[in-house]
């Protein structure tokens, strides 16, 4: 009996450490560095989603603007840092002019080539990423399913910031049949004159994802705008949805990081970062508000409520 026994207790030890030893990374296994900005739980679901598709052992920080960030820089320059993955624009900017000898995959950021200190692609050799930008076309289909009367769709934007995106949403909004009503503005102040200016000239406004042209103060007059002249409003995002917006489509953040751990794999298997485009997200989710399409006298039907991921009511 005590020989079984002990015969159980030396197999049991032998288990538990290979476990040990199995969880146990080669010292020649290659490393990434993930920079959250703020410790939330859409950075979070990425950070796992990231995990469980590259090829590589993962750390993990966070860096809050304003905080300093030295540990995160000095982590950096210890070395053994294969790769950078950084969720959104605070932990990019750490980065963007310290480590250009380390590949950096980002996400989170609301449109690259918007930000001042995030230089177009071009002009970036070790950084590739995925932007949040959600595809022109694929917004106005949805603005279509749930008011099939638009036909044409105003957007405020400052040709400096999103001129790219724009462009490509002339093209989508032709293929489409609709029309594209511009609004172009320099300044963020200038944005709510421009909205009100869209009065009889649009049947629908839609958010591009714009700095210049997305505030708070332009956010709070656009849903205000929307109500009072009963035209629908595209969001950005789910949260501007559940504010009053009609619809949007927003991103699924797990599937962001699984997204970038595919990249980053690619990049530490050797292919050159340089040569690989910003991806855009490629699972979207749709939100809409039945509540506000009551107020502005649209009936949704119910196989687009079917498909949403959240239904306002």
């Amino acid at each position: 009996m005590k020989r079984n026994l002990a015969k159980k207790v030396v197999c049991f030890m032998a288990v538990a450490a290979f476990a040990v030893i199995a969880n146990v990374p080669p010292a020649n296994a290659k490393r990434a560095l993930a920079i959250k900005s703020l410790d939330i739980h859409p950075y979070q679901e990425a950070v796992q989603g990231f995990m469980s598709t590259v090829n590589c052992v993962v750390e993990e920080t966070v860096y809050m603007k304003g905080a300093g960030g030295e540990h995160i820089v000095f982590r950096l320059k210890k070395g053994g840092v294969d790769l950078i993955f950084t969720l959104g624009v605070n932990a990019l900017n750490l980065v963007l002019d310290k480590f250009h000898n380390i590949p950096v995959v980002y996400s989170f950021v609301l449109n690259p080539g918007s930000t001042k200190k995030i230089l177009s692609q071009d002009a970036r050799t070790n950084m590739t990423g995925i932007s949040m930008v959600i595809p022109p076309e694929m917004q106005f289909r949805a603005i279509l399913q749930a008011a099939p009367s638009v036909k044409r769709v105003g957007v405020v934007y400052d040709p400096t910031k999103t001129i790219r995106l724009i462009v490509e949403a002339r093209k989508s909004a032709k293929k489409l049949g609709l029309t594209l009503v511009e609004k172009r503005i320099s300044k963020k102040k200038d944005a709510i004159e421009a909205i009100s200016g869209m009065r009889g000239e649009v049947d629908a406004i839609w958010m591009a994802a714009d700095t210049t042209a997305i505030t708070p103060e332009s956010i709070k007059y656009m849903l205000l705008y929307s109500f009072r002249t009963g035209i629908p409003l595209i969001g950005i995002s789910d949260k501007y949805v559940k504010n009053g917006a009609l619809i949007a489509l927003s991103f699924d953040s797990e599937d962001i990081g699984k997204q970038a751990g595919e990249i980053a794999s690619r990049v530490l298997d050797g292919e050159d970062v340089a040569s690989i485009l910003p991806a855009k997200p490629r699972k979207l989710k749709l939100s809409i508000n039945v509540n506000t399409a009551k107020k502005l006298g649209l009936n949704i039907p119910d196989v687009l409520i079917a498909e949403a991921y959240r239904v306002y009511k």
